[in-house]
């Protein structure tokens, strides 16, 4: 065989080495792609699961008295009191409405530590447990169904760029664990594009709050509803310079709350929001509108300006005595 020849062999050697890395290279981003839709799904799935929980645990736990909760609460060490900042000093007030009480307790206990109340106390909870668990049953298999499909999908792909080879390539498994170094800059890519996907703003306009008497409890509807539709994302009261947002979602979007009773709640909003604005991309004020004399389009039209998203929301206070609610207006 002579040289000319020789390299030509040579040469096309490497060429079926570089196509064949080539090729590779292709059902490995192939996989990757198949492994991060499944991970979306699951964690949507996984989501919807806790938000479904919480409600269980909240629908078994509010068949019991005032006296019971708060006998439980002392027995397994959970707060009956919230902490409030009046004048720069925190003061406790002992929680005195159950739905509130119920809230709290759901967020500290676990299924099974519901369910044993429910034995100890005869509640209906067996058909709320059995409700989840179909829900549940359903979700996981569809999503173990997802999973086969896309295999399926996978092993056509390794085929279709492989082909007569594609026995001698090892089969990749979408059920492998997705790995961070390798994943470093598709992930942050994946993850900027569901981001854009979202847009806070409208499930805002989703939400739904019930009967609330203060800023405080406004704001804790507001974080439940975000947290089970958007997990662990979503934080209260974070410090931002020497101020704390009420909340705040993956460190981009700032929600700031107010009740308008007064026109210096809400200067001091517009204040709060040109603060804000220098720390996150999007800024939003929810404002709960209980029809005070406050002149609120000007105030709208200056967070407006300041470059915020406002959303109102109207209701109006009813008095009992000396204690007051906010009826919110769907």
């Amino acid at each position: 065989m002579g040289l000319f020849d020789t390299l030509k062999k040579v040469g096309e050697a490497a060429k079926k080495a570089a196509d064949r890395v080539a090729k590779e290279a292709k059902y490995q981003k192939k996989a990757l792609e198949i492994r991060m839709e499944i991970k979306k799904i699951e964690d949507s799935v996984n989501s919807e699961y806790r938000r479904r929980e919480f409600e269980a645990k909240k629908e078994i736990l509010a068949q019991l008295k005032m006296k019971q909760l708060e006998s439980i609460c002392a027995a397994k060490s959970i707060p009956t009191y919230r902490v409030v900042t009046v004048n720069g000093e925190k003061k406790r007030y002992k929680i005195r409405n159950k739905e509130e009480l119920v809230d709290v307790m759901a967020s500290h206990l676990d299924l099974d530590d519901v369910k044993d109340i429910g034995r100890r106390y005869k509640l209906r909870y067996k058909n709320i447990i059995e409700s989840l668990e179909r829900w549940a049953d359903s979700a996981f298999a569809k999503l173990e169904e997802f999973k086969k499909r896309k295999q399926e999908e996978l092993n056509r792909y390794k085929i279709e760029i492989f082909g007569e080879e594609a026995e001698e390539i090892e089969t990749i498994s979408v059920e492998e664990p997705l790995e961070e170094e390798a994943l470093e800059e598709e992930e942050y890519e994946f993850e900027e594009e569901v981001e854009r996907e979202i847009d806070i703003f409208d499930i805002l306009a989703d939400f739904r709050p019930e009967t609330v008497r203060d800023e405080e409890d406004f704001e804790k509807q507001l974080y439940q509803f975000l947290r089970a539709r958007l997990g662990s994302n979503v934080r209260r009261q974070v410090p931002v310079g020497d101020q704390k947002i009420d909340i705040a979602i993956s460190n981009e979007v700032g929600i700031e709350l107010k009740i308008a009773e007064s026109r210096s709640k809400l200067q001091r909003l517009v204040g709060q929001v040109m603060d804000y604005v220098d720390y996150f991309d999007e800024v939003i004020a929810v404002v709960l509108d209980v029809g005070a004399n406050v002149d609120l389009d000007n105030y709208m039209r200056k967070l407006q300006r300041l470059g915020a998203r406002v959303l109102i929301l109207e209701g109006s206070i009813r008095r009992k005595g000396r204690r007051r609610e906010i009826v919110i207006r769907m």
